[in-house]
């Protein structure tokens, strides 16, 4: 008899963004939570999980060794960002999955680590993501 697939017992996402957009992540955060935490999602969002005293770069760093996926919103204020693009390279250079959620932004302009990624539209494709990551969590993902 076949053995089914057991999920992991969590799934690690890092929300990367600009603090322009807070908003934003907060709502990626929330729909991923919806969506996919009965499945064992965890989430990394810097302004919930930084406390009072912590190393800012180490906890970051730290998070984003230990997550399965990077999630980054593309928009106006992140192309802009130092630490989103230290983000982007440091899961890049890790070889975490990439996900782009573009805001208001056109190819062009995205940043050129992630520009061979397939990245989604924040207000199109958003719902296609949350499928996609709740298939890879089970591990029926194709």
């Amino acid at each position: 008899m076949a053995r089914k697939a057991q999920p992991k017992k969590s799934y690690a996402i890092f929300i990367s963004h600009s603090s322009k957009d807070n908003f934003i992540a907060k709502q990626i955060e929330k729909l991923i939570g919806e969506r996919c935490g009965k499945l064992g999602v965890k989430t990394f969002l810097d302004e919930r999980d930084l406390k009072g005293g912590d190393n800012i770069a180490g906890v970051i760093k730290k998070n984003i060794i230990d997550c399965d996926e990077l999630v980054v919103c593309i928009s106006r204020y992140s192309i802009e960002s130092s630490w989103v693009t230290t983000e982007i390279g440091a899961a890049w250079v890790l070889g975490k999955r990439i996900v782009a959620i573009i805001d208001k932004v056109t190819p062009e302009e995205m940043p050129n680590i992630i520009v061979d990624y397939k990245a989604g539209d924040l207000n199109d494709d958003f719902d296609k993501y949350l499928e996609e990551l709740a298939d890879r969590v089970k591990g029926t993902a194709k």
